[in-house]
């Protein structure tokens, strides 16, 4: 199966000079897009996780799990930010919309609006979701490649052994 592996030592230059009130918000983000389309998906764990590093205590992470269970989560909404940061948020939000492999419709609406508190321009939300969605089928494709590969290997290996 497909599956990103999310850039953990970027995530950590990303917000280790971020303000509690940054991180808070893209943990919302994370947990609202793991939770857009009601299925949390294994791959998806990977994106709490994730989430769970930018919180300071095992208090939070308990309420943001609890929240994420309740699919009670507090609305994404519109932070005054770097707009450098704000770029690098949402490509960082884009890889984990399509952490499971797809992007739904519903984790696409919100990956928008995130970009719109983000005080992002529309055009640039757009070439950013193509580019998630591009990638994700370059990762798809190229595990099947590997796949084929590997098949390929086995059937040479096999055929060596046998003669």
């Amino acid at each position: 199966m497909y599956k990103l592996q999310l850039d953990r030592e970027f995530s950590q230059d990303l917000f280790s000079e971020s303000s509690k009130e940054i991180r808070d918000w893209v943990v919302n983000a994370i947990a609202n897009i793991v939770v857009a389309d009601d299925i949390i998906e294994k791959h998806e764990f990977v994106a709490l996780q994730e989430a769970m590093g930018l919180l300071d205590s095992k208090e939070e992470i308990l309420d943001l799990m609890k929240k994420v269970k309740e699919r009670n989560l507090f609305e994404v909404k519109k932070i005054k930010i770097d707009p450098d940061l704000a770029l690098k948020i949402f490509f960082y939000l884009a890889g984990i919309a399509v952490i499971d492999g797809s992007l739904k419709k519903s984790e696409a609406e919100l990956l928008k609006k995130c970009g719109n508190c983000l005080d992002l321009e529309v055009d640039f939300i757009r070439a950013v979701i193509s580019w998630s969605v591009k990638q994700m089928e370059i990762n798809r494709k190229l595990t099947q490649d590997l796949k084929t590969s590997n098949t390929h290997r086995n059937r040479i290996i096999e055929s060596i052994i046998m003669s």
